[in-house]
């Protein structure tokens, strides 16, 4: 068994794709994933799967969301070592515990291309902070998310994969339940 973190996009926010965490639990369960756990309500869930790689883990989730809740969800799956390593890799350094606040990490659908990296460069030094590292962007923003000009760049277009984001101390949260047993 491998542990995983699933990363559920657009559920439960603005009161759109409502599901309860014990329902998503059970959903989990039935399908053959183990100590599934679920952190706040926008879908963040930790649990032990089937080393059966992300694309299967992410597509069993899909589709039992799609059967269980009758809505479309996309799910991007980490390992627990994946997401160690994108905590590691983070490219800023943070002074203060304002600027946790502040960083978000992207979670990408997969690795961007050349040209999608080329098409990132004229927002990676403006007021936001903007890194890609892997499969994982990282951006500090100098002030809230949805005061920032760069929240309404569709990145996702310019990247041409999809994503789903993080605070960062969402993140910490969800690597520190990986590593408990």
């Amino acid at each position: 068994m491998e542990k995983y973190i699933a990363l559920i996009r657009g559920i439960n926010v603005g009161g759109n794709k409502i599901v309860k965490m014990q329902d998503l639990r059970t959903m989990l369960q039935s399908l053959g994933f183990q100590n599934v756990k679920t952190y706040i309500q926008s879908g963040n869930v930790v649990l032990d799967g089937p080393d059966d790689g992300d694309e299967a883990i992410g597509e069993a989730i899909e589709k039992g969301i799609r059967e269980t809740f009758g809505f479309d969800a996309s799910v991007i799956i980490r390992t627990a070592k994946e997401l160690e390593a994108a905590i590691a890799n983070n490219p800023f350094e943070l002074t203060g515990a304002e600027e946790f606040k502040r960083l978000y990490v992207s979670f990408l659908a997969g690795e961007l291309t050349d040209e999608a990296r080329e098409r990132l460069r004229p927002y990676e030094d403006g007021e936001d902070k903007l890194r890609v590292v892997g499969k994982e962007m990282y951006i500090l923003y100098k002030t809230k998310v949805s005061d920032s000009p760069l929240f309404k760049v569709p990145l996702e277009k310019i990247m041409g994969v999809s994503a789903t984001s993080r605070n960062w101390n969402t993140v910490n949260k969800l690597a520190a339940m990986a590593r408990e047993e």
